[in-house]
């Protein structure tokens, strides 16, 4: 009995000795404060360089067909919403024909971190609104193929064809129209995005591939227009709309 009661001491002495060891941590113990983080966004202006429309996020710069003098690129337009780069259509010089006949335009060339690429001809676009509102891209052909001296090149029609939205952006892409057909004076839709699409650079390539490509920007003559040796221009208006309609 003497030593059971012994045993029972020990135990609580034990415990009292724990419990001490727990406040004297809790008296110790520094305390909580709060910080804060920040940050402000302001509207974006900037102009933004063309990317690759195969290899998205990868800068590219335009190049200067040095055997045609008039593929010059305008500068793409300012932020937060933007029309970024659009290639020239190029169907080079070609031999009278009195047969119909479809021409395709050359394959643009870019400058990338590896030198000169043929890439599909493409538009690229910018949505740095922060809005995620949507927006819509279309073209105008503005007239009919002519010659410096007003003659028309009567019945051509031109066709941009297997459009292909890509982006490094993260966001759903826009729906890219796959087959319009150009009628001097009216516009066509080319990219719609919806709320919630098409946020940061999109490209859209006509053709998915460089092969594609080749055959995805084609120029119908008929054989009985008459042709003129000269070379027959005209010219494209791409407008950009801050929100689907």
């Amino acid at each position: 009995m003497k030593l059971t009661k012994l045993a029972l001491v020990g135990a609580v002495s034990l415990t009292a000795l724990a419990g001490g060891t727990s406040v004297l941590a809790a008296e110790q113990d520094g305390g909580t404060l709060n910080s804060k983080a920040f940050i402000k966004f302001e509207k974006n202006t900037e102009t933004v360089d063309p990317t690759n429309p195969i290899n998205p996020g990868e800068p590219v710069e335009p190049v200067v067909d040095p055997e045609n003098p008039d593929d010059i690129h305008d500068k793409g337009t300012d932020g937060p919403l933007s029309i970024d780069y659009v290639s020239n259509f190029n169907f080079e010089t070609q031999k009278a024909s009195g047969n119909n006949e479809i021409y395709y335009a050359k394959l643009d060339t870019v400058k990338g971190k590896g030198g000169n690429e043929e890439v599909p001809n493409f538009v690229q676009v910018t949505d740095n609104r922060g809005t995620n509102a949507g927006w819509k891209l279309s073209v105008t052909q503005n007239d009919q193929f002519k010659t410096a001296d007003s003659k028309e090149l009567t019945g051509a029609t031109l066709t941009l064809k297997n459009g292909t939205p890509n982006s490094a952006s993260g966001s759903d892409a826009p729906a890219a129209a796959q087959d319009i057909t150009l009628v001097p004076g009216q516009a066509s839709d080319v990219l719609t995005a919806q709320e919630e699409q098409g946020m940061g650079t999109w490209t859209n390539a006509f053709g998915k591939s460089v092969e594609e490509g080749k055959k995805s920007v084609e120029l119908s003559v008929p054989g009985k227009t008459k042709k003129e040796q000269a070379q027959y221009t005209t010219s494209l208006t791409w407008e950009l709309k801050d929100a689907p309609m």
